[in-house]
């Protein structure tokens, strides 16, 4: 599965009010050593709050901005952490209640009965070192950067700690870099982690770019089911049928020893009566694994006898094989959130700010 951009999900800069940015500038002079006390600080701070309220609608927005700025510097100066993370030896000092509060993951083991609820060090399995600390920084900062490198290891830490967002515009990531070459890994991907829309999204990508995808490995390592499953499509775009039996033919040459005996099976979803009669004579009854199939030169048998019909008679023969497919277009990807700049996706995350 190739991906082939870089996205980063990240605070509203675009967009932040002044509030904001005078609150993180305070903030950041402390944390570089600028000398000043977290009391002259807040002395700054309660003069912003009280310029904010000559705007209301930002005075809610930039109390929370400054608080998780303030998090963020004691979270790196190690100041008030009451819980150590450890996972594959990396440590991550923090704060219980700011990841119970942006995490029902943490909030549940935390508030619960559960021994880590009270232990120091709490181990979080199956999620590396780097990745972890890449989660914790963004319930602090609410950035992240999500490129084609760490996206599958990004999304399912996400899900496992409930940080939805994340796991959202991961998903949005992989269906922008959609493409011929590794729909079908990105499909199989999304299959494996539940995230339907992604599924079905890099599904119907396939259904549309039917033709480029097959000349690809992904497909010729699809299994059986797979494979049935994609020809078989009503929604398959293809411009001739021929494309659909090529591909079922290569997929069985592809490895013959193990995949002959499939051939009845998959020639069943193959349309060969939608073929013209010169193809279905000159292609397929000369191809060696239909003349060795008693079963597939059953269907070609029944193709020839459509063609034989006069055409106002051919719908007489109702099978599967004789409905002609009906592509449709494929939805476009919601990209409400996701700003496209120079080869990079900024995700602005509404909810923080």
């Amino acid at each position: 599965m190739n991906s082939k951009t870089e996205t980063t999900l990240s605070s509203k800069r675009n967009c932040v009010s002044p509030c904001h940015e005078s609150a993180t500038a305070t903030a950041n002079q402390q944390a570089s050593g600028g000398g000043e006390s977290f009391n002259t600080t807040n002395q700054r701070l309660t003069r912003l709050t009280r310029r904010a309220s000559k705007r209301p609608a930002l005075t809610l927005q930039f109390h929370y901005v400054t608080c998780f700025c303030i998090y963020n510097i004691l979270a790196s100066k190690k100041q008030l952490c009451d819980v150590q993370l450890m996972a594959g030896g990396t440590e991550v000092p923090a704060h219980r209640v700011v990841l119970a509060s942006c995490s029902p993951y943490f909030c549940a083991m935390f508030t619960g009965d559960m021994s880590e609820s009270k232990a120091h060090q709490v181990e979080i399995r199956e999620v590396d070192g780097l990745t972890l600390q890449k989660l914790i920084d963004y319930i602090y900062t609410a950035e992240i950067e999500i490129t084609e490198d760490n996206v599958q290891v990004l999304l399912p830490a996400a899900s496992l700690l409930q940080l939805m967002d994340v796991r959202q515009v991961c998903c949005e990531f992989l269906q922008s870099q959609l493409h011929p070459s590794n729909c079908l890994g990105i499909r199989a991907f999304a299959d494996l982690h539940t995230c339907t829309q992604l599924l079905n999204q890099a599904h119907a990508y396939a259904e549309q770019h039917f033709s480029e995808v097959v000349q690809g490995e992904e497909f010729l390592s699809l299994s059986l089911q797979q494979v049935c499953s994609l020809i078989s499509s009503d929604k398959l775009t293809v411009s001739t049928e021929e494309k659909v039996f090529e591909a079922m033919i290569s997929w069985i040459k592809y490895d013959k020893p193990s995949r002959l005996e499939y051939m009845s099976k998959l020639m069943e979803h193959v349309r060969l009566p939608l073929l013209s009669r010169d193809y279905l004579v000159q292609i397929v009854e000369e191809e060696a694994l239909i003349k060795n199939n008693n079963t597939c030169k059953d269907f070609l048998i029944e193709a020839m006898k459509y063609h034989l019909l006069p055409a106002d008679q051919r719908h007489l023969i109702k099978t599967d094989r004789t409905r002609p497919r009906t592509p449709i277009s494929i939805p476009k990807v919601h990209r409400s959130a996701l700003n496209q700049n120079q080869g990079k996706t900024t995700w602005l995350n509404p909810a923080f700010y």
